[in-house]
């Protein structure tokens, strides 16, 4: 029984349960994501649809390897935007690559080249630059 339940520990697969990276812990007392009801981190993000337009959508923290959290993010070539949406992924990338309330891409891009930025904060991808 307890090879079982040592089992059942170390082989849980991603729930609601999975603590918090320090990332989250510190955009969480921020404000920039809050906790769901399944105590995942989530963030309120512009996420592109089919039609065209961008509208608001609550990005949850997707499964993965590593400490995680989540953010938004945008793509997009000289004054066309070809995408929004969620950024999920390890915390490591989203504390170096992503701002904090603001989308702005590191390097300004010459016209036709595709740029891309990350951000925290509740629709900090709705402008971009």
């Amino acid at each position: 029984m307890v090879l079982l339940l040592q089992f059942l520990v170390v082989f849980t697969p991603f729930s609601a349960q999975a603590a918090l990276s320090e990332l989250s812990k510190e955009l969480l007392n921020d404000g920039f994501i809050w906790v769901n009801d399944e105590g995942l981190p989530s963030a309120l993000c512009m996420v592109s649809a089919k039609n065209g337009t961008s509208v608001a959508q609550t990005c949850t923290m997707t499964e993965g390897f590593d400490p995680r959290s989540v953010g938004c993010m945008a793509v997009w070539s000289g004054a066309k935007l070809l995408q929004r949406g969620c950024y999920s992924g390890q915390e490591i990338s989203l504390r170096h690559q992503c701002k904090r309330g603001e989308c702005v891409a590191d390097e300004k891009k010459k016209e036709g080249i595709v740029s891309f930025c990350c951000c925290h904060g509740q629709l900090c991808n709705a402008h971009y630059s």
